[in-house]
């Protein structure tokens, strides 16, 4: 399977690209979403912070220094994202009778990530960012669009990955947004 053909397939989560983790293919196409995430995630923080922080220093030999520090916190951050949405994934997925298999479960969640490269840097732009009224709005409808793209596509990873049926593997992913958005809330002061 050419590259291009497995990045179309993870774009609407096809049976052949979730085939990959279970046939142990997928690893390498799960580090190189993480960094993608990770990458972007970094750089939505970082224009945030310049449009904050006037003062940050992005001249000079700092034009690549900064950025880059950025990308490299991004990949840190959705590295440890990456490793508790796989728990949440894991433990639904066991719940409704999937296969479960920790591997197995971070390739198939690495493989659903394409939709994460949108959702994770709107998301950090939008909500830590002072606004106008208009480009909120924007934004709003991409996140929600991407929200609903990232739950089609993480719905057909847990039934061809999984073997779950679709109203189990539906009820599934509502449950771990639900307690993702939850321990997130928890979590920030």
């Amino acid at each position: 399977m050419a590259m291009v053909d497995v990045y179309r397939g993870m774009m609407y989560g096809t049976n052949e690209v979730f085939q990959l983790a279970l046939d142990g293919q997928a690893r390498k196409y799960v580090l190189i979403n993480l960094v993608i995430v990770g990458i972007l995630f970094g750089l939505s923080d970082f224009f945030r912070v310049i449009q904050v922080t006037p003062d940050l220093p992005i001249s000079g030999k700092f034009a690549f220094i900064t950025p880059a520090i950025y990308a490299f916190t991004g990949i840190v951050t959705m590295s440890g994202t990456l490793i508790g949405f796989t728990l949440v994934y894991w433990s639904a997925s066991i719940a409704f009778g999937g296969r479960g298999g920790l591997g197995i479960v971070m390739d198939l969640i690495g493989l659903s990530t394409v939709p994460f490269w949108f959702l994770a840097p709107i998301m950090n732009y939008t909500f830590r960012s002072d606004l106008t009224n208009q480009s909120t709005t924007i934004l709003y409808v991409l996140l929600v669009l991407t929200f609903i793209w990232s739950c089609h596509v993480i719905r057909n990873s847990l039934i061809i990955g999984q073997g779950l049926t679709t109203t189990k593997a539906t009820i599934a992913v509502a449950a771990m947004w639900i307690f993702s958005i939850s321990a997130v809330y928890v979590l920030i002061p």
